[in-house]
């Protein structure tokens, strides 16, 4: 039961930054307003997604070989550790100098030549976000959940004082350099931890030869998880750049982001599944335990889906209220397009955190061909939708998009895990679904009494689910010891 523990607080850590996040988004696009507020997500998500390419693609190896190799061969730990940190070093400092000298042309692509200035501020938004996912992985390779815990916990409070008071003082440019100040401090306090305690369990090793550890072995699974990683971030954040270039119209770039912004809820509340999923599968795949491999990705596909389903279907039934909630009522004219987003990146969430079960196991390259048709299609649908329908268009195409890909992983975890999603079970949690967004239909959903309907239609849904016996004891037994001080009770 210690993953679910680690779950629980790690999900803990991720609410209180999702919750951070959306205090954030909520305030740039108050104080911004939709036009600028476009601006400010499509040079956040532009950078982002760039610094993901160097950010999290050789730490999230690093993490991989970290777990297999901590019981088997300690002494390797530090080896690995440092060799990682100069790859990524090579890599930030590379990526960086691009972003930072190729901003007049991306700007040009984007049809917009204003946004130079601001891109290449975000340029250094790369390294520090790189060092940051660094340290966030290490502690990851080494199962310390509960330090991630906390270092995600000091980034969700620093995020929204200093990217929130920057933003308040200095604008459009003070949002956007709060992300450097944010990922630095992070990693400063990551980085003295380490050589506080870290460092003195796993010293330094001598050892060479067989007792080292090559470089290439860990760039060659670093780079289809790098290139996973962008595929994804371009598949459900293209449409953000295609609305922008098509449209050419920042206000509604800031409509659209704000609805995407809200879509992306499960996304947060999922992202520490990943984070524990990984070393759980390495972990068992190493040592060739093969049912418990099974087992665990079970349990998370239905974990997810019980609770994804009526997430998508709240956000589909009080998107106008929701998006009103954060953003202001001159953001509700982008109601309909988040109808569309959510469920389309509600599905794509269910791939990315089910695609760290492949990466676990060693089958990175399964994921990243998925993604890369995914990828494909939606930039096809993108460019077809938008032009025809607008904002609405993208939201379309993204759903689409989600299905084919939905359709992918389940075709491949019954085959390489033998992993399913019980058809009873699936219909079930379907339905109970369906059964509250009709309900939530008669609901009254004006303001903030949106929010205490959705919680008491979360709580129908889950009795409906017990009456069906589809929630059993068992599943109440294990959310239990996901609470620390409920394991031996």
């Amino acid at each position: 039961m210690a993953v679910t523990a680690y779950i629980f607080w790690l999900g803990l850590a991720e609410m209180l930054f999702y919750v951070s996040g959306f205090i954030v988004h909520a305030a740039a696009g108050r104080i911004l307003g939709p036009a600028d507020y476009g601006v400010y997500g499509l040079i956040i998500t532009l950078t982002i997604l760039i610094a993901s390419l160097i950010g999290n693609g050789i730490p999230i190896a690093m993490s991989k070989f970290l777990s297999a190799d901590l019981s088997k061969k300690p002494h390797l730990i530090s080896i690995i550790k440092n060799k990682a940190a100069l790859a990524q070093l090579v890599l930030m400092g590379a990526a960086t100098t691009i972003f930072f000298f190729g901003a007049p042309v991306i700007a040009i692509m984007l049809h917009d030549p204003s946004l130079e200035k601001l891109l290449r501020i975000s340029a250094f938004i790369i390294p520090c976000y790189a060092a940051d996912s660094f340290y966030f992985y290490y502690y990851t390779g080494i199962h310390q959940f509960n330090m991630q815990s906390i270092l995600k916990a000091f980034r969700a409070v620093l995020r929204v004082a200093i990217i929130v008071g920057l933003g308040y003082f200095l604008s459009l440019e003070g949002f956007i350099t709060g992300y450097i100040y944010v990922s630095l401090a992070v990693f400063l306090i990551a980085l003295v931890i380490d050589k506080l305690v870290y460092a003195r369990r796993f010293p330094k090793s001598k050892l060479s030869g067989d007792g080292d550890f090559p470089v290439k072995k860990l760039l060659l699974y670093a780079l289809p998880i790098t290139g996973f990683l962008v595929l994804y971030q371009t598949m459900i954040s293209l449409d953000l750049f295609v609305v922008k270039a098509i449209l050419q119209d920042d206000y509604a770039t800031g409509l659209f982001n704000g609805a995407f912004t809200i879509s992306q809820i499960p996304n947060y509340i999922f992202y520490a599944l990943t984070i524990v999923l990984l070393p759980v599968i390495s972990h068992s795949t190493a040592n060739e335990h093969q049912q418990k491999t099974t087992n665990a990705i079970n349990m998370a596909l239905r974990m997810m889906t019980m609770l994804l389903l009526p997430t998508i279907a709240l956000i589909i039934s009080y998107a106008q209220p929701l998006i009103v909630f954060f953003f202001g009522s001159q953001y509700a004219e982008g109601a309909s397009t988040l109808q569309f987003l959510a469920f389309g990146v509600g599905l794509l969430t269910l791939f990315y955190v089910m695609s760290f079960a492949f990466q676990g196991a060693g089958l990175v390259k399964l994921p990243l061909k998925i993604a890369f048709f995914g990828m494909l299609t939606n930039v096809i649908l993108n460019i077809i939708f938008v032009k025809n329908y607008g904002l609405i268009g993208a939201g379309i195409a993204t759903s689409i998009t989600a299905i084919f890909v939905t359709i992918a992983l389940f075709y491949f975890l019954k085959t390489t895990f033998s992993a399913q999603l019980k058809t009873s079970s699936g219909l079930k949690i379907t339905g109970s679904a369906i059964i509250i967004y009709i309900l939530s239909l008669f609901l009254p959903s004006t303001k903030i009494i949106f929010i205490f309907s959705g919680a008491f239609l979360f709580l129908v849904y889950f009795g409906i689910l017990y009456l069906l016996k589809e929630l059993t004891i068992d599943d109440f037994v294990i959310f239990k010891h996901m609470i620390p001080g409920f394991k031996n009770k």
